[in-house]
């Protein structure tokens, strides 16, 4: 009995001291407590909306066929109409809708240049299908604003929905190749805005910051 009251009392399993041992794995200063660190969670970062190719020319071939689609629903007006302020909204909607497309195109454009290797020779493809899909654009607007106010342009453009649709796109591509022949002339403010427009994208796109670009890659 005396005996046992001469040792110290020995620690529970849970309160065994730390070993003493600098090179021991486990070993804890003392007068430190343990505590478990807790990890934020790794929380993957929200990649960026980066269109593709295909989706900066759908509004192109959207507007395209929506221009298109409302020409089969309207009826031809008479060609002496000649209020400046018929149609307001539509002649508003087809130039905003014309800047906000093109703008598509020459960014599908620029992704495409920019992602190509030498040789260049595969651009000829994604270039092409940007020009078909700005004079198939340019070929509706002008379609569905000569169905709604036929004054708006001057020539022979046919009778029937067929006849006008090829002929304005006939116009549309010589008008972005600038060789217009003058048989199809404008007659108002918003046709020769829509020309203008299209001339320009050729003009300072295709002409201009697309070579301008490869020479920067080639060099």
């Amino acid at each position: 009995m005396a005996q046992s009251k001469t040792q110290p009392p020995q620690n529970p399993p849970y309160f065994m001291p730390y070993p003493l041992n600098p090179n021991s794995r486990i070993y804890m200063p003392s007068g430190t407590h343990s505590s478990p660190t807790v990890c934020a969670p790794h929380l993957r970062p929200i990649p960026a909306f980066a269109p593709g190719y295909w989706e900066l020319l759908t509004p192109a071939f959207a507007g395209a066929a929506g221009a298109f689609f409302l020409s089969l629903f309207t009826e031809e007006k008479k060609k002496n109409c000649n209020n400046p302020f018929e149609g307001t909204l539509l002649k508003i909607g087809l130039i905003g809708y014309s800047v906000i497309a093109l703008a598509g195109a020459y960014y599908a454009i620029m992704k495409v240049v920019k992602e190509s290797r030498p040789s260049y020779n595969h651009l000829f493809a994604p270039v092409a299908v940007v020009l078909v899909a700005v004079i198939l654009l340019f070929s509706s607007e002008y379609l569905l604003l000569y169905r709604y106010l036929p004054s708006s342009f001057e020539g022979n453009v046919g009778d029937n929905l067929c006849t006008q649709f090829l002929s304005f796109l006939y116009f549309s591509s010589t008008t972005i190749a600038t060789g217009t022949l003058g048989d199809i002339q404008p007659n108002n403010l918003t046709a020769r805005a829509l020309i203008t427009i299209e001339i320009m994208f050729y003009v300072f796109v295709m002409a201009t910051a697309l070579p301008l670009l490869l020479v920067e890659k080639v060099d």
